[in-house]
């Protein structure tokens, strides 16, 4: 007795072939969805540290714009400038950063991949030790250079007038790593 010849269904030989291209599609998604997953993350750890470096120059710049604002009389009392130390890589100046009509010496500096901010307000006869706070971490490198009233660069503190700030954020995400210089111009308006 034989079966009959219209039989429904698929052969060992046909159900492999469909397996075998799903498996291929399945795979190719898997691949496009990996590459996809990949690029987001590297885009978004790219996204924020680029983002913490503005919001830290930002700080900074508003905070220089300020230099030698001096409610305190700090100034002429001490013999000391509005820009204390201005080196290639560390910021101090007097002024009333905060708007209280206390006059406060603040520092920028680099420590490790942190960018530093250390403060102190005046006490009427010095100013205590500094209050240090992390403004942005994954930077590696901070610059800064300076420039007098006629745009010429490097002068003494008592004659700078612009700074240009320089952060310098690196991000490795994925196997890829990549630096992402920031600029930014600040004029200091209080200085004459």
């Amino acid at each position: 007795m034989t079966g009959p010849k219209n039989q429904k269904g698929f052969t060992l030989l046909e159900a492999i072939i469909a397996s075998s291209i799903f498996l291929i599609v399945l795979f190719a998604i898997y691949v496009t969805f990996e590459s996809s997953r990949k690029t987001y993350t590297w885009g978004s750890n790219k996204l924020e540290v680029q983002q913490t470096a503005r919001v830290a120059m930002g700080i900074m710049a508003n905070e220089m714009r300020t230099a030698g604002y001096d409610p305190s009389n700090v100034i002429t009392l001490l013999p000391t400038q509005a820009i204390e130390v201005a080196t290639p890589n560390t910021l101090t100046f007097v002024a009333d950063v905060d708007g209280d009509n206390i006059t406060d010496r603040v520092t920028y500096r680099l420590q490790g991949t942190q960018v530093m901010r250390d403060s102190s307000s005046w006490i009427g006869a010095v100013f205590p030790v500094p209050v240090s706070e992390q403004l942005a971490d994954g930077i590696t490198a901070l610059t800064f250079a300076y420039f007098d009233g006629n745009d010429a660069p490097g002068p003494a503190p008592a004659n700078i007038r612009r700074i240009m700030i320089g952060l310098t954020t690196q991000r490795s995400a994925e196997g890829k790593q990549e630096a992402f210089p920031l600029t930014m111009d600040v004029r200091l308006r209080n200085l004459q």
